[in-house]
């Protein structure tokens, strides 16, 4: 009897030492992960702040062209957008108005 439970025991402590070599590889797997998460997340982060930083500048960009757009239409239509006399109806060429556009054609 006593080398039954001395069986007993030995495979026991066997069944002990696979579950504690096991819980440690699944220890190191989940802190793997952990830190591949926390990488993953910043990575995420800068990259929402990079596209919506693109999408700020496109937007920007794109009023940009507008108000280009909306100044050769209202110079078009015969009036001033040279800040001495804007909104004013124009008699002619104005050098300052098409200096201005000219200038903003040229940041564009």
């Amino acid at each position: 009897m006593d080398q039954e439970i001395l069986s007993s025991l030995a495979h026991f402590q066997e069944q002990i030492e696979a579950l504690s070599l096991r819980f440690h590889k699944l220890k190191d797997i989940t802190y793997q992960l952990y830190q591949e998460n926390e990488e993953l997340q910043r990575e995420n982060e800068e990259l929402r702040s990079l596209l919506f930083k693109d999408q700020e500048e496109a937007e920007e960009s794109v009023v940009e062209k507008e108000g280009y757009s909306n100044l050769i239409h209202i110079y078009d239509e015969g009036y001033h957008v040279c800040p001495l006399s804007f909104g004013e109806k124009r008699k002619g060429e104005c050098l300052f108005c098409l200096n201005l556009l000219e200038n903003q054609g040229k940041e564009k």
